[in-house]
Parts: structure tokens; sequence; C-alpha cells
């Protein structure tokens, strides 16, 4: 298959990509956290910007547990197991 062949065939299948009506469902989580002005005003902005992040960080692993699919493995050779998982996100671009 020459240069030509192929850029119409992957032409194609980008066109057919672009046609086809998948419709993903996505799950928004979404967590919202309460501060006293003093804390928002008294904190260094790198530390308050820490500190926000961590609590929705822990809010959000709260909700995402659902979305988690996990797997366990024994491994003989090094006589441990390896736990390994997946979360699949949609995301804008």
């Amino acid at each position: 298959m020459n240069a030509r062949q192929k850029a119409k065939k992957y032409k194609r299948m980008y066109e057919g990509l672009l046609n086809s009506s998948m419709q993903y469902k996505i799950d928004t989580l979404r967590v919202e956290q309460f501060y006293p002005e003093a804390f928002i005003t008294q904190v260094d902005g790198r530390f308050l910007r820490e500190v926000i992040v961590r609590d929705l960080a822990r809010d959000l692993v709260c909700d995402l547990k659902k979305y988690v699919d996990y797997h366990t493995e024994f491994i003989p050779s090094i006589n441990k197991y390896r736990l390994y998982g997946e979360i699949k996100v949609i995301r804008k671009k």
C-alpha cells in the first residue's frame, strides 16, 4: 500500500469517527468546601493552595471509590501481591 492509499484509508477512518454517534456518559464529581475568612486572609498563598488541594482531593476520593476498578495478583517468585487499579476519565480538551 503506497502513501496515497494509506492517506485515503486513514482519512476515511477519521471521518467515520467524526460521524459516529457514540454517546459517553460522564459523571461529574463535585466538592464544596467552606473556609473562614481569617484563614484565607492570614495564610501564605502557597500553603493555602496546598490545604485546599489536599481537602478537595480527600473529598473527591471518597466519591471516587465507586469508579475504581482494581485487581490483585499473587507473584510467587517474589512472594508478594501486586495490586493494580484503573479509573477511566473523560475530560475536556
